[in-house]
């Protein structure tokens, strides 16, 4: 019988290659949201439409799910330490996401400090 734990042990490749896609994309709509939110604020009076607030709200609802999804990544690497093994073949793919990758060492600080 498969375990939690064996499942995700035979599809953690495929599932950080997912998380990882999710978190580039998110941070990647989340900066587009900043952008948009900066650019009405220069105008003072653009403060106070709703396009704004929705931008700030985007970017805030997009950054509680990129964090959803770096624990993800942290747990995964907690019980099987794919961040140990980038250097193989599997996980080049890791490569294509530096931003991903950055933002996941920022936020594991206290992991990456007990390796």
């Amino acid at each position: 019988m498969a375990t939690t734990d064996t499942i995700v042990q035979d599809y953690q490749i495929h599932l950080l290659k997912i998380i990882f896609k999710e978190i580039d994309s998110l941070m990647a709509k989340k900066e587009n949201a900043d952008i948009k939110a900066q650019k009405l604020a220069e105008n003072g009076y653009s403060v106070r439409t709703s396009a704004h607030w929705k931008s700030v709200g985007n970017a805030d609802f997009y950054i509680k799910d990129i964090y959803q999804k770096l624990s993800a990544l942290a747990e995964i690497d907690r019980l099987f330490h794919w961040s140990e093994r980038l250097h193989q073949e599997q996980l080049k793919f890791v490569s294509k996401y530096p931003k991903v990758m950055e933002k996941y060492r920022q936020t594991n600080i206290d992991v990456w400090r007990m390796k």
